[in-house]
């Protein structure tokens, strides 16, 4: 349904600026932001995705990716349509390029599922967390920070499956009710950014390292996208990570398949997807996961002892040998949250 937005102000000539993400979007009376979901009404910005679901579903929380956080249990995600970014390959793009229009409008006027709901559900199907991903939740916002309060208030983690592009005052905020964070760092160039998902580098990198200030947990995943990615950033992403974030930090690297807008690209090589893991572990990385792929890189794997401590198959957990987060051959605490 549509609510009254947070973050934004009016202009002198009768213009709202959203000021939720770096776009910044000035609109008119009537005019939808880049998002495709809030929109100028009567000298107000409307939110159109509050209890607007388009998906709800019980995942395994590796699915996010999150390897380090509670493995192995189930997570209730959400989705709203919506999205701040226009990713060419979007994956889930029926759901995030959604635009309010005449055909869909009823629908985010008289669809509502209350915070209360998807909190008694994640209840009753023995959730630990709930989760907000598929679109980016940045776009259903004021949605998900209501659930995430609910939900802690019954004991549940919350966790947030973004590309973080967001400004930095309601980022703050998220801060006091997101317990963990699934971040895309697509590219490590404006132009890259630009191109293929019309967004900016910069307020990413500062929302990555201001969930680490806040020492939230973090794992960060990297679409390996033909053409707009090559090696040199593949070495500053890595760089990034173990110089500016901590060797600690999971990177999580998935293999492309062209869909939506980017059929005219091709499936990431296996040389690709291998250049990539060698990048990190030369980089120091202790975990560097590979995704999208059958590989021998998906299990989590002791810096200590080099014992396999997560045995997975693909998003599923077979077998954990772990004590109290501390690795059961040598000891050594590995990174995470893991009770």
């Amino acid at each position: 349904m549509f609510i009254e937005a947070s973050y934004w102000k009016t202009t002198e000539d009768n213009k709202v600026i959203c000021e939720l993400c770096p776009d910044y979007c000035k609109l008119r009376e009537g005019q939808i932001g880049v998002c495709g979901v809030r929109i100028n009404q009567n000298g107000k910005l409307l939110s159109a995705t509050y209890g607007s679901l388009a998906s709800i579903a019980l995942d395994p929380v590796e699915k996010k990716p999150l390897f380090h956080f509670l493995p192995g249990h189930k997570t209730l995600t959400i989705a709203t349509p919506g999205c701040n970014l226009h990713c060419l390959g979007c994956q889930n793009y029926e759901i995030s390029q959604v635009k309010i229009d005449e055909s869909n409008k009823s629908f985010f006027e008289n669809s509502y599922i209350s915070p209360e709901q998807i909190v008694q559900r994640a209840v009753e199907t023995g959730s630990k967390s709930i989760s907000y991903s598929y679109s980016d939740p940045i776009i259903f916002y004021e949605y998900m920070f209501d659930i995430a309060k609910l939900a802690k208030e019954k004991g549940l983690k919350n966790i947030m499956v973004t590309a973080g592009y967001i400004t930095e005052e309601p980022a703050l905020k998220l801060m006091d009710v997101i317990d963990a964070f699934s971040i895309d760092l697509k590219f490590f160039s404006e132009k890259a950014y630009a191109k293929y998902s019309k967004g900016k580098l910069e307020p990413i990198l500062n929302f990555i390292k201001l969930c680490l200030k806040h020492e939230k947990w973090i794992e960060l995943t990297t679409l390996l996208v033909p053409r707009y990615l090559d090696e040199e950033q593949l070495k500053l992403i890595a760089k990034f990570i173990s110089k500016e974030l901590g060797p600690h930090i999971p990177w999580h690297i998935s293999r492309f398949f062209p869909y939506y807008k980017a059929l005219d690209l091709y499936p990431t090589p296996e040389s690709m997807i291998k250049t990539a893991y060698e990048i990190g572990k030369e980089e120091g990385l202790y975990y560097v996961y590979t995704g999208n792929v059958k590989s021998e890189h998906e299990h989590t794997i002791c810096p200590n002892c080099n014992n396999i401590v997560i045995e997975r198959d693909r998003f599923f957990v077979k077998s954990v040998k772990l004590e109290k987060g501390k690795c059961s051959f040598c000891g050594y605490k590995i990174e995470g949250v893991f009770e």
